[in-house]
């Protein structure tokens, strides 16, 4: 057998490579080989092990994590694979595998290659809860858009939250939520740009504040911020303005119930300056500005168009 898999969702993953690695050694003992790709020097070890036989055991499994960061491995992928024993399983693990290699369609069409996408938000909503079933836990469905909302969409980091909410012994609700965890960066450029576009400038900053003293840097806080007035412009230039049209185009419902409620009071004209001075202020600080400096009168200017 020679598995490959792939995908952004590193929780599906490795619960995956868990599985089929816990499988083997209930089935055939604890005969397992592991590499790492970034650590290759050549693919020298990797021949010798897929070559060889383990006469203690009937089987044995061998695991290359990484292997797309060996150039030399991913070069020579077609010859490693010719030489597989028929008694050898072999595990390829790259999360950030890169579909444009040559050996890429040899893969998919030769060997069993499973690619784990990071789930959808309705997935994660009903993922949850059947998490909170195990954990024996209620979980309302509203209450599940609002962690998904609140700490991001990425399956290991929402099981960890849940897992410490679930633990607390209190209903797990949106104020628990707010208690026990850390709104994701993202989310708190939306409640910034909320208050920014109500000319509330002492809040917005603050949030901003907040986030640079996280560590958040400030050209990434930019990027998030061009992020939100995509989903804006979707919003105001909606032909319905409603929370399923929004839903067709990929936003989350909670989401785009935000985005309705901050659309309402923004007319074309007011994104279509707060787009072009975003821009300025991206060229200025690619040049000579001070990107802190630059971000300040961005949210001075916005203020004063309400």
């Amino acid at each position: 057998m020679v598995l490959v898999l792939t995908g952004k969702n590193s929780y599906a993953l490795q619960a995956q490579l868990k599985k089929t690695t816990s499988e083997f050694i209930a089935n055939y003992g604890d005969s397992v080989e592991r590499f790492d790709g970034s650590e290759l020097a050549s693919i020298d070890p990797v021949l010798d092990a897929v070559r060889s036989i383990s006469f203690l055991e009937p089987r044995k499994l061998i695991i290359v994590r990484d292997f797309g960061q060996s150039k030399d491995l991913m070069d020579r992928i077609e010859d490693v694979l010719s030489q597989v024993a028929d008694s050898t399983d072999l595990v390829l693990v790259d999360e950030k595998l890169d579909k444009r290699f040559a050996g890429y369609k040899y893969l998919k069409s030769n060997v069993e290659v499973i690619e784990h996408k990071p789930l959808q938000e309705y997935e994660s909503e009903k993922w949850l809860t059947k998490l909170a079933t195990e954990l024996e836990t209620k979980l309302a469905p509203s209450t599940a858009k609002y962690l998904i909302a609140r700490i991001g969409n990425d399956q290991l980091r929402l099981e960890q939250e849940f897992i410490k909410l679930a633990s607390s012994g209190e209903e797990v609700t949106q104020d628990l939520i707010d208690k026990l965890t850390e709104q994701q960066p993202q989310s708190k450029v939306f409640d910034m740009l909320d208050a920014l576009f109500q000319g509330r400038l002492d809040t917005a900053w603050k949030l901003y504040k907040d986030q640079r003293a996280q560590g958040e840097d400030p050209h990434k806080i930019i990027a998030m911020i061009t992020w939100q007035l995509t989903q804006l412009t979707l919003a105001i230039h909606a032909p319905m303005k409603t929370v399923e049209t929004l839903k067709s185009a990929g936003v989350s419902p909670y989401g785009a119930q935000k985005l309705l409620r901050m659309s309402s009071r923004m007319t074309k004209e007011q994104l279509k300056s707060y787009v072009n001075e975003l821009a300025t202020v991206d060229e200025l600080i690619k040049t000579s500005a001070d990107v802190e400096s630059a971000l300040e009168t961005y949210f001075v200017f916005v203020c004063n168009k309400q």
